[in-house]
């Protein structure tokens, strides 16, 4: 059987190629190629709008925030209370007398109050200083103290001691020490030991750099006597102008 070649031919006289794509194909093509432009432009504007949306709802969020702390009021400091204080630890405080020697006071704790800053509670505090610039270190320590930073004076209380490098060794319940002038007073019985020997008395004084104690209302004196290089010398008790050789005098 013998058929038409021009059945099997295209228009230009050849035969169709397998992979040429059929014109119903490209019809069908075109169209979903411009949707996806479209919708690829469609996408990119939303994009464009939701970021600009996004910018002003977080200036607005900005301007709510700035405007939340300038009208919102402001926190009054409490006032200060009394009671309030501050502990410290092994305080150390360090100064100069008035003749330019140098004097510490140690204590295991302090505790000062801050409606009172120059005020300080002390607990076993140590007085230590020089009497003179020749002097080995002499010291006062008690229970209790309160010094006063601003005036420079120590109060001491319960089981008060001072111990001087000269050998004075005196023991009272209270006394008011003025460390700057070098100078000490005291309300209550105090009794001292030294070369002297021992004196007592119901109040007291303590001047001329820690050298001269004056005993107030009322002595009790028991004096040892120097020994001379002759022994002791018997003098007539009679006599008034003879040394005091030792017993009380009140």
């Amino acid at each position: 059987m013998i058929t038409n070649s021009a059945d099997n031919a295209n228009s230009n006289g050849h035969a169709p190629s397998k992979h040429a794509p059929s014109k119903h194909a490209l019809t069908h093509w075109e169209p979903r190629h411009v949707l996806s432009l479209d919708a690829a432009k469609r996408h990119s504007a939303f994009i464009h709008n939701a970021r600009l949306v996004l910018i002003g709802l977080s200036g607005l969020l900005l301007l709510v925030l700035l405007w939340y702390f300038i009208s919102s009021p402001k926190p009054k400091p409490s006032p200060d209370n009394p009671d309030e204080s501050v502990k410290m630890i092994n305080p150390v405080y360090k100064g100069r007398t008035a003749d330019n020697l140098p004097f510490r006071i140690t204590a295991d704790e302090a505790v000062r109050f801050l409606q009172s800053p120059d005020e300080t509670t002390l607990v076993n505090p140590i007085l230590n200083f020089l009497r003179s610039d020749e002097a080995k270190e002499s010291q006062v320590l008690a229970l209790t103290g309160h010094y006063n930073s601003e005036t420079q004076v120590l109060e001491l209380h319960q089981v008060v001691r001072l111990k001087t490098d000269d050998g004075n060794d005196c023991h009272t319940s209270q006394a008011r020490i003025f460390v700057k002038e070098k100078r000490i007073e005291g309300d209550e019985p105090i009794v001292c030991i030294g070369k002297f020997g021992r004196v007592s008395g119901s109040a007291f004084e303590i001047n001329d750099n820690y050298a001269e104690f004056v005993f107030k209302d009322g002595m009790t004196a028991q004096i040892i006597p120097e020994k001379s290089e002759q022994g002791l010398v018997p003098t007539d008790p009679t006599d008034p102008a003879a040394p005091l050789q030792g017993g009380k005098n009140e």
